[in-house]
């Protein structure tokens, strides 16, 4: 069985390249990553048996890696550090996880689990797919754009507007314009907390760049953003507009 490693902090990969190499089973590593936008890109491509998955890494978590990935997925032991009440969670869904530091009689437990693979494939997507639904109820804090055959990661702070262009969706930072999936009814509920606002129906305006609202025709207005881009409101979003802005 192919594995793949996980994990942005090297330290713990070793230790768990180590135990698994001690664990008296017939796992081959096939590949290993520190940063979650690079594994997502190797994964695809090495399609591995197994991933074991930090949940808790800079930009992308576990969650967003899991989304990420080819389907047939393949199975997922999230490896957390997490306190009970946060594991119980990962119970509910059926996925099998590790905590930290991990323990070589666990490991053990784990991959005995692992030998029936194809019923646990078959009952772990089940509990993947609720789990991911759950995950989009979660606020955003960073959106994903294809670069290449890779990922880039964008801080949802770092991004002044969301456009959705003929179907497209269009992430605009002060110095670039990324292409990036979903909806922007989906985007706008999950950045309901204040820091975004819809100025329009094609339009996500990050709240913390807008240096002025000016009165427009027919009661409409414009917002102008610190970079001097100038967007859009609709006259029925005036009043939600201002109420965020405190006006």
């Amino acid at each position: 069985m192919k594995a793949f490693l996980v994990d942005d902090e090297p330290l713990a990969r070793e230790r768990l390249r180590s135990l698994l190499a001690h664990s008296e089973n017939e796992i081959e590593i096939a590949g290993e990553s520190g940063q979650a936008s690079d594994a997502v890109e190797q994964i695809n491509e090495l399609k591995p048996d197994v991933v074991f998955l930090d949940i808790q890494m800079p930009g992308l978590d576990g969650f967003d890696v899991v989304s990420l990935l080819q389907k047939p997925l393949p199975y997922i032991v999230f490896v957390t550090a997490y306190d009970q009440y946060a594991i119980k969670a990962f119970e509910v869904h059926a996925l099998d996880y590790l905590t930290k530091p991990v323990r070589l009689e666990r490991l053990k437990e784990c991959v005995n689990r692992l030998r029936d693979f194809s019923t646990l494939k078959t009952n772990q997507s089940e509990s993947l797919e609720r789990a991911l639904e759950e995950q989009k109820e979660k606020p955003l804090h960073v959106l994903t754009a294809k670069k290449g055959r890779g990922i880039h990661i964008l801080d949802i702070n770092d991004v002044f507007y969301i456009e959705a262009d003929d179907k497209l969706l269009f992430a605009h930072t002060s110095d670039a314009k990324y292409r990036v999936e979903g909806t922007l009814d989906l985007l706008e509920k999950r950045l309901s907390d204040g820091r975004f606002i819809r100025s329009h129906r094609s339009y996500l305006v990050n709240v913390k760049f807008i240096s002025e609202l000016i009165p427009w025709f027919s009661g409409s207005y414009e917002i102008k953003l610190k970079n001097g881009v100038q967007i859009g409101v609709s006259r029925r979003r005036v009043k939600d507009l201002k109420a965020q802005l405190g006006i």
